[in-house]
């Protein structure tokens, strides 16, 4: 049987066009969307991701939280946003560690265990980088 005029036979999910909170709101006022594809880095960092996660659970609309290759600390800040997503509109979380060298934090990288992802533990985003692997700092501030 074909679709209705202007609908497709499978979902439609909305990924980098989604590059800040307006876009999202516009996209789930059009019910442009059935999901999300949310990328931490993208849309403007962890706060602005807090929103949109917020947005996904009033409009009742999947979502997942993916790193866009930022390393063991983006990875960290997406893994655990994602564990505050409602279960049923957790859609999932896409990582870069396995296609990047090395980790940042060598006790406790953010990896991919038998396809689980596990929030990492400890104070604050769990992850503590080797200070000696950033280089030096573009910029010091002192109060």
């Amino acid at each position: 049987m074909p679709a209705p005029p202007g609908k497709l036979h499978h979902p439609l999910w909305l990924d980098e066009v989604i590059d800040d909170l307006n876009a999202l709101l516009r996209a789930v006022r059009d019910n442009a969307a059935e999901g999300f594809g949310m990328k931490q880095s993208r849309i403007g960092g962890i706060s602005q991701m807090r929103t949109a996660r917020e947005i996904c659970a009033v409009a009742g609309l999947p979502m997942t939280c993916d790193d866009s290759w930022g390393g063991d600390l983006v990875a960290a800040s997406c893994v655990h946003l994602g564990a505050t997503v409602t279960g049923n509109l957790f859609a999932g979380s896409w990582i870069a560690a396995p296609y990047i060298d090395g980790h940042y934090d060598s006790q406790n990288p953010v990896v991919i265990n038998n396809g689980v992802l596990k929030v990492p533990a400890g104070a604050g985003l769990g992850v503590i980088p080797d200070s000696a692997l950033l280089g030096t700092p573009a910029m010091s501030l002192s109060l």
